[in-house]
């Protein structure tokens, strides 16, 4: 079985016991709770959740796009990932004086987004290389407890069009029976859309940690999430509903195969492969997106 489905689905029975109030942002009801902490073990298996189908290019892609310390939408667009297209468009409606049409902007396949995941995880401050600097101080000090990458930039914050929802993942190693060492990969997480981003979520840092697992030599044994602000919106209501009655027991684990690689920041999204991944059918919703910046 896939256990992530199962804590998934505890996740959404909490949520669902929540308070329903409406978001001004985004012009919508949501039903809220205020934090939910989980943890998934890779022993057993990589947290692909199977209670609907997971777009596991388009998560990939995005994690790939966060670590070139990219933040155009061309990256994307070119490896078909739409998600970052609406909050593009309205950061292009607010900096431009004249701004193209939506139909036109997303004809191009191509806008800034601001001071993004990317630059923050990249070059926070315009100084900081927050992930070359992690890989080194792992490679240094597995144990140390300084392992952590900030996105949330307080400066910046206005200067992009969403500021981040996972805003900070810290490395915690973890000494061995054998006498080597481990890591866990704890990510702290401001706001969560539970029915349509955190099934990215989670799939994203558990990619995360194998790719550092490649690259460090060290095991990467799970992932943890502390979650605030958990949310289902109004127009996701029925479809995570219908969740909680499909059986997490159908399907076998899956597991992520990361081709050999000798620079992170020249991985494809062609080079991630699920193997004996297979789920439900999707429950489609569309992506909620604020009404402005």
């Amino acid at each position: 079985m896939a256990r992530i489905d199962i804590e998934f689905q505890n996740i959404i029975e909490s949520t669902l016991n929540g308070i329903k109030y409406n978001n001004e942002r985004r012009n919508v009801k949501r039903l809220q709770i205020p934090s939910y902490t989980f943890r998934h073990d890779l022993k057993d298996g990589f947290p692909a959740i199977t209670l609907k189908k997971l777009a596991f290019k388009t998560v990939v892609t995005e994690l790939l796009w966060f670590l070139k310390g990219d933040n155009n939408i061309k990256f994307l667009n070119e490896n078909h990932c739409k998600i970052w297209n609406k909050d593009a468009y309205n950061w292009h409606v607010k900096n431009e004086e004249t701004p193209l049409s939506e139909d036109v902007f997303n004809d191009l396949g191509q806008g800034s987004v601001g001071q993004n995941y990317s630059v923050q995880w990249r070059n926070f401050g315009g100084k900081v290389d927050q992930i070359s600097n992690l890989i080194r101080d792992m490679k240094a000090d597995i144990m140390g407890s300084r392992l952590i990458v900030q996105a949330w930039n307080p400066l910046e914050l206005d200067k992009t069009a969403l500021p981040p929802c996972h805003s900070q993942f810290q490395i915690i190693g973890v000494p061995l029976a054998d006498g080597k060492f481990g890591f866990e990969l704890h990510w702290y997480q401001r706001s969560v859309d539970l029915y349509l981003g955190l099934p990215f979520n989670i799939a994203s840092y558990g990619a995360l940690a194998l790719i550092l697992e490649k690259i460090t030599g060290y095991k990467a044994l799970g992932i943890q999430g502390d979650l605030k602000c958990v949310h289902i919106y109004g127009n996701a209501l029925n479809q995570a509903i219908e969740l909680l009655d499909r059986n997490y027991m159908k399907f076998k684990k899956c597991e992520l195969e990361i081709k050999d690689f000798e620079n992170f920041e020249n991985l494809l999204p062609s080079d991630f492969k699920l193997v004996n991944y297979d789920s439900f059918e999707n429950l489609k919703v569309e992506m909620v997106a604020p009404t402005s910046i």
